[in-house]
């Protein structure tokens, strides 16, 4: 998902940065445009158009797009969860993926048999993490909602890419 650690992190430092782009991220058409991302990853990963990887990272991105725009204007311009909340997106998702994703093909087998047992286990499956990380998006009373609704799907998908990749 570096495109979800690159959006979270230009959305940091344009928070933190005087500039003119920042006000263009809470238009009505930044909105648009996130819900149209969001709609296109969700539909081509439904129907298998394109890999688990890319309609994770096109959803996640465009979550992040949909909460700011529709958030900011709900909340003081100085508040520090547009600044924070990225960054931890962005040190998790880099984190699990050098140290869990990119070390997958060396697991051994009873580490690959407990993936696929946490897998099938799971509570929550992606469907139904994406529709929290969707509700959640419209709760603003519950400003910690959202980080942690992506905080699990972001774990999902480790499980899930975790698998592909010792499945190929």
């Amino acid at each position: 998902m570096i495109g979800f650690v690159l959006c979270s992190l230009l959305l940091a430092v344009l928070v933190q940065t005087p500039n003119r782009f920042l006000p263009l991220l809470a238009t009505p058409e930044a909105l648009g445009l996130g819900l149209t991302i969001l709609a296109a990853g969700l539909l081509a990963g439904y129907l298998k158009k394109i890999p688990t990887v890319v309609w994770h990272d096109a959803f996640a991105s465009s979550t992040l797009l949909v909460w700011y725009a529709y958030w900011q204007p709900q909340f003081p311009a100085d508040a520090p969860m547009f600044f924070f909340f990225p960054l931890y997106f962005a040190l998790l998702t880099s984190i699990v993926t050098i140290t869990l994703i990119n070390k997958s093909e060396y697991f051994d087998r009873e580490s690959v048999e407990h993936l696929r047992y946490l897998e099938k286990s799971t509570r929550f499956n992606t469907a139904a993490l994406v529709a929290m990380v969707l509700i959640s998006l419209l709760i603003t009373r519950h400003y910690a909602l959202y980080p942690i609704t992506m905080t699990f799907f972001i774990i999902r998908h480790t499980m899930i890419a975790c698998l592909e990749i010792i499945d190929s």
